[in-house]
Formats: C-alpha cells, structure tokens, sequence
C-alpha cells in the first residue's frame, strides 16, 4: 500500500478542509506529499501507509489530531496544493504546445507527403462516413438489411476528420480536462 491510498481514504472521510491534507497525499508533487505524510504520521503515530489507515479507522482520536494539525498548517497545506495545480497546468500548456508544433511542422514540411498527409486523411475520413451511412441507411430502405447505419460506428470513421478539423475529445468541449 502506498500514501496515495491513505490519502484517498482522508479525503473521502475527512471533514472539508482536512480532505485537502488527503489531496497533499494523491498528488505528484515530492515536496507536497513529504508534507502530507508528516501530518498523517504526527497524527497517527504510525510510520506506514497501513498503519496510518488503520489508526485513522479505528481511532477517532487520530482524525481529530489530523484536523489540528491541518488548521495550524492551513496556509502551507494550500500553498501545496497551488504548487500542485500549477504544475498540472504547466504540464497541459507544455503538451499543447508540443501537439501544435508538431502540427506545425507538418504543415509546412518541404516534403509534399508530410505536407498533405493529414489533410488527406481527414477527407478520406469525410468520404467514408458519407459512404457508410448513405450506403447502410440506402440499404435499409430498400430492405436489405435490418439495421442501417449505427452512430458509433459512424463516430469511428469520422474521428480523423474531426480531429483535423479541431474536436478533438468530448472532454475537451465540455470543459471536464482534468
């Protein structure tokens, strides 16, 4: 068991500002988590992971502790975590920004292949989609077939399209990137 478990288990259990101590503990920051363990261990007494849950659990006088510990330390435990989603941020834009220079450098390569291959494939994309779903839903209309054509499989072929085009993931257009 490692520290991320008893941080899950702090944040599900805890009140609302000591939830952000089990935060700490979930991260990647080194320096975050250091700090999350030492709560946990000054509260609990317990130098492990499984310890410190199970004297978390069967303690109620250790979760009190916690919540001590986390109001005398309130500031440093959010300064934590802004370091945390500073870094999650910076690592998003850091990746942005590579997909754009590759996209980029595609666009402009001297070599026509490299230069036309996405447009390419975004339009036989674009044609297959047509094709299927006429075709299928022709097909269903003249009874041929049962089932004309279904929408995930129409979702498949238009993907590349789509993603030459900028929709790139549902999670992106409802803003749920986390």
């Amino acid at each position: 068991m490692d520290w991320s478990k008893v941080g899950t288990f702090i944040s599900g259990n805890a009140g609302k500002g000591v939830a952000l101590v089990g935060s700490l503990l979930t991260g990647n920051i080194p320096g975050a988590i250091a700090a999350g363990v030492s709560m946990v261990q000054s509260a609990t007494g317990a130098s492990t992971p499984e310890g410190a849950i199970s004297e978390l659990q069967n303690n109620p006088e250790a979760m009190l502790k916690l919540k001590e510990l986390y109001y005398a330390n309130e500031a440093s435990v959010r300064e934590h975590l802004a370091t945390m989603e500073q870094a999650r941020l910076e690592d998003a834009q850091k990746g942005h920004e590579q997909t754009q220079t590759t996209i980029r450098g595609g666009d402009v390569a001297t070599d026509e292949y490299v230069r036309r291959t996405r447009p390419m494939m975004a339009r036989q994309s674009w044609y297959a989609t047509i094709g299927y779903v006429i075709g299928f839903e022709g097909a269903k209309a003249l009874s041929l077939f049962t089932v004309g054509a279904t929408m995930e499989l129409a979702l498949i072929l238009i993907a590349p399209a789509s993603a030459y085009l900028g929709l790139r993931t549902v999670d992106k257009i409802r803003g749920l990137n986390k």
